[in-house]
């Protein structure tokens, strides 16, 4: 058992002390803020004030995890032994060089986002905007980087310290934005289609639209039956996020109550989980997202708890409420489209702490450090590069025995026009992803 003993258990302390020192490291912890029974206490201890008791490992508290309302914080960036670090000891007495908990905490809570003045053009926090990017350690999982120190140095007080490990994981997940390029649209949309193809003097995309039409060809982003045997090739569980959503705007996916979309689900729900894909419009508009919940539902006969959004585009905390009132239990928009890396500095699931209402959710969030599109539109990698910085990634969750997932589209793996060659990627992904 792990003691700590603080002046007092706020939601803050319990939440990020209870993923650190039990979900990941698999200790039993328990909490005091009696000082007669901290100093009495024989086994692993750590006091969290703000000056050592004595008697046991001591790490001097930031205060931040004793507040009770959102403040801007201006948070320095350090360094230790060229590993950044936030919220540093001022105490020469404290056994660690910073507040793990505290910055940990302000990671993973995204106490940064409550605060943002910029947003792209959806409306999303951008990377460029965060702690993480501007100091240059978006690529690598601080918290479990921190983590691994503070284990490390309290072993060296307390030998006996026995932790485990959770084993590593990888889950594929692909997002069904567009089902298919041109089966099963309304005759509107495939006249508009023919249209916009002759006026942007592209009219080898009739001649496919035709051949397709006519049942010589499949549909280019038809590649389903690809994605499933290349996942029970590497004996892998996967989630497809189908976007379930009335036609407009940038939510263009075939007819949802259609035979075609129909059809699609009774398939993919043979081989693979299904998540919600929420629609770029129901962040303005929430009333929607339980409507599309509910089609989801509909069509599938079984409960929808999973889900992401569409360009993952989310507000703290509006979004996750939403999602949690709407029984939605894992939520997988955890990343940023511009930039590859661990947006909330961690290559673990954890809960959604609601800074807002200053209380743990039930709503697990997964990180998402890795997405086709971001390496293909934002960065503009060849698919050998790109495949290079995905391998980093997998290498970093690894070493920490994380859960790496990786989103990709079932248009990307069309391997035509700007996809021409990308296929072999996701295949190269899954490939060192899943240790074949």
């Amino acid at each position: 058992m792990l003691l700590l003993y603080t002046s007092s258990v706020t939601a803050r302390l319990r939440f990020i002390s209870h993923l650190l020192f039990e979900e990941i490291s698999g200790l039993s912890l328990e909490f005091t803020h009696s000082k007669e029974v901290y100093l009495s206490f024989d086994g692993p201890k750590i006091a969290y004030t703000k000056e050592d008791p004595g008697g046991g490992f001591f790490m001097e508290s930031s205060g931040l995890l004793f507040e009770q309302k959102i403040f801007p914080h201006e948070v320095p960036v350090r360094r230790f032994h060229e590993i950044p670090i936030l919220f540093e000891s001022t105490s020469q007495d404290a056994g660690f060089p910073f507040d793990l908990l505290a910055a940990s905490f302000y990671l993973v809570s995204r106490y940064e986002e409550y605060f943002a003045v910029s947003h792209d053009k959806y409306g999303r926090f951008p990377a460029s905007s965060s702690l993480a990017f501007k100091h240059g350690f978006l690529d690598k999982p601080v918290v479990n980087i921190w983590l691994k120190l503070f284990i490390d140095r309290l072993r060296k007080r307390y030998p006996a310290l026995m932790t485990r490990q959770l084993p590593y994981r990888y889950l594929p997940t692909i997002d069904i934005d567009h089902a298919y390029a041109y089966r099963h649209r309304s005759l509107y949309r495939t006249m508009g289609g023919i249209g916009r193809s002759l006026s942007h003097g592209r009219p080898g995309e009739v001649f496919e639209r035709l051949q397709v039409l006519a049942g010589i060809s499949c549909d280019p982003y038809d590649t389903f039956s690809f994605i499933r045997a290349l996942h029970e090739k590497h004996k892998l569980s996967s989630i497809c996020f189908v976007l379930f959503a009335d036609y407009g705007g940038n939510d263009n996916n075939i007819l949802v109550t259609g035979r075609g979309m129909l059809e699609l689900i009774k398939s993919l729900i043979q081989w693979s989980e299904l998540g919600v894909h929420p629609s770029l419009s129901s962040s303005k508009h929430p009333s929607r997202l339980q409507q599309e919940i509910e089609g989801l539902e509909r069509a599938t006969a079984l409960e929808v708890t999973r889900s992401r959004q569409h360009f993952l585009k989310f507000t703290l905390p509006d979004t996750f409420r939403h999602l949690t009132k709407l029984g939605i239990r894992d939520e997988y928009s955890m990343g940023y489209a511009s930039h590859p890396g661990f947006r909330a500095g961690i290559a673990h699931p954890f809960s959604f702490f609601d800074l807002a209402a200053n209380e743990e959710k039930s709503l697990r969030i997964h990180p998402v450090p890795v997405m086709d599109v971001t390496f293909h539109d934002y960065l503009r990698l060849t698919w050998e590069e790109s495949f290079s910085e995905i391998k980093q990634i997998i290498d970093q969750v690894r070493l920490f025995n994380g859960e790496f997932i990786s989103l990709w589209h079932n248009e990307s793996l069309s391997d035509v026009g700007r996809w021409k060659g990308w296929r072999r990627l996701y295949e190269e992904v899954v490939k060192e992803a899943s240790g074949d």
